[in-house]
């Protein structure tokens, strides 16, 4: 131990000496980059606000329509969000941003339904958006519809009977909202709007195909 007797500290513990060793240079830097990151990281989602909180990020998710709404009066010169604390409790303080709530001047995010949706949904005609729809609906849907959409644990969507529907607009619909109540889940933080057309689109093809071992009818008779 003599070696180290400068390093030594003048701390005896049953004969246990401590040495007063620099740390690594690679665990100091780590620690150094860490800080510089937890900085960055409430720039980003704390002050400027560029992104998304969790909650902004599972509305966007599910709803490709959303956009986050924020009133200049609630920003500091206009440009950077109100900071508040992890224990900020809107519904039990005054601020301006309730302020400007209360008096209807902000808007509410408000989910979509299909009930709410009043979009009028078209159905891709290309050749190859109606196939990249195959493909999307082999991976995700031929478990409860069938592979030629005769129906399984969910309704046969070759025949003209409809449970919500059967213009393209409600196909969509269904995709992307889902009938959770049903067993079918909502589609839309899994698929890409455009995912989600190009599917609706291949199942629009399926009607009046035919195929074998069909689902007994369900819904309504929608005509063509």
């Amino acid at each position: 131990m003599a070696e180290y007797s400068d390093e030594l500290l003048d701390h005896d513990y049953d004969g246990i000496k401590e040495l007063d060793n620099n740390l690594p240079k690679w665990w100091l830097w780590l620690f150094y980059l860490t800080i510089i990151y937890s900085v960055l990281y409430m720039l980003y989602y704390h002050v400027t606000g560029i992104g998304y909180s969790q909650d902004e990020q599972y509305m966007s998710e599910v709803d490709p329509n959303f956009v986050r709404i924020s009133a200049a009066d609630t920003r500091f010169l206009g440009v950077l969000p109100e900071y508040h604390s992890p224990l900020f409790t809107p519904r039990q303080e005054i601020t301006p941003f309730r302020l400007l709530h209360q008096s209807g001047e902000v808007e509410q995010y408000v989910e979509m339904t299909p009930e709410s949706d009043t979009t009028e949904y078209v159905a891709f005609t290309e050749p190859a958006r109606i196939a990249a729809g195959k493909d999307i609906y082999i991976r995700n849907c031929a478990q409860c519809h069938g592979n030629q959409g005769q129906g399984g644990i969910g309704p046969n969507l070759a025949d003209d009977y409809w449970l919500h529907g059967g213009t393209f607009s409600d196909i969509t619909k269904s995709v992307i909202y889902g009938w959770p109540s049903q067993g079918m889940i909502s589609w839309r933080g899994q698929l890409k709007p455009d995912q989600i057309l190009e599917v609706a689109s291949f199942v629009q093809t399926l009607r009046g195909t035919n195929p074998p071992n069909p689902k007994p009818p369900q819904g309504d008779l929608v005509a063509e």
